[in-house]
């Protein structure tokens, strides 16, 4: 009995997966997500994935449709805010597209982070509402508890330091040689923003135990804000005392002084003296040549 062969059978064909996405696309899909969902009102959800030719789509994730005109001004709110972070965006009724970076919006982001840092420089709005307690009694609830109601308050206040949140870890580069510059520029900013924001919410948790503490000795609160207020004014305008007891040196073009951090500011405070020794010019000699020389040499013999 003959058996006829066996026919070779094909391999099956496996037809390729997803292509994965890029560490930096996955990394920018976290922080668009970050923002649009600050941006979106609760319980909406946003959806974000990548866009095929390059970038991220952004959409309004529910069961049932959003209204047209609602679903276009959340959009271009949503658009605004990821602009803020120095991205081109595109949006309409039906969704916002971010693609890549922006000069001019990372231009814009600059002038704003120089803008925040300006305004960081005043320490006074930060006292006078961190005295205030948020409007708390320190005979309601632990001190601990409440100084961290206060910081929470100011932090808020800020504004700055939850929109620095959402970049943390977040790597930003391009292949264009003025963006890498531009980019450098605003991480540096950042930074100094940061660090300024940080110093606000320092001097606000001391203040805010320190009410607590001399509420705690005479149980005026009154009393006791006006007190730590008044005791925080002399290093929380140090930087002006300063400013203003200096006299400007020769040739100078009336530019103020640097940024003053709250330890630079206890620092000054602590000072007694403030000023400098005037500046007197030394008696300059006659040279020869112009009128009154002669009459000069004549009398000194």
């Amino acid at each position: 009995m003959s058996i006829e062969p066996r026919a070779k059978v094909a391999q099956e064909r496996v037809l390729p997966g997803p292509v994965p996405m890029a560490p930096e696309t996955v990394a920018q899909l976290r922080v668009v997500r970050r923002i649009c969902v600050r941006v979106a009102p609760e319980g909406l959800d946003v959806g974000v994935a990548e866009l095929p030719p390059g970038g991220l789509q952004v959409w309004i994730d529910t069961p049932v449709p959003v209204d047209e005109q609602e679903s276009w001004v959340l959009h271009h709110r949503m658009a605004r805010e990821v602009a803020l972070a120095g991205w081109h965006c595109e949006a309409d009724a039906d969704r916002l597209l971010v693609l890549g970076w922006s000069a001019a919006c990372l231009h814009n982001r600059v002038r704003l982070l120089q803008s925040g840092l300006r305004r960081l420089t005043d320490f006074e709005p930060t006292a006078q509402r961190a005295v205030q307690l948020d409007g708390r009694a320190p005979d309601e609830e632990p001190a601990a508890t409440l100084v961290s109601a206060v910081c929470a308050a100011i932090e808020r206040r800020l504004r700055w330091p939850e929109r620095l949140a959402e970049l943390d870890g977040f790597e930003r580069s391009s292949a264009l040689p003025h963006l890498q510059l531009l980019l450098a520029q605003v991480t540096g900013l950042e930074a100094k923003v940061a660090a300024a924001c940080q110093e606000h919410l320092v001097m606000a948790r001391v203040l805010a135990r320190a009410v607590c503490e001399h509420y705690a000795a005479h149980a005026d609160l009154g009393r006791a804000q006006r007190e730590v207020l008044a005791e925080s004014r002399r290093w929380v305008h140090a930087s002006s005392m300063i400013r203003g007891s200096v006299g400007a040196r020769p040739g100078s073009t009336g530019a103020g002084r640097p940024h003053m951090g709250l330890a630079e500011r206890r620092i000054a405070a602590s000072v007694i003296n403030h000023g400098v020794p005037r500046y007197i010019p030394a008696a300059v000699a006659p040279r020869a040549g112009y009128p009154g020389f002669e009459e000069t040499e004549e009398g000194a013999r």
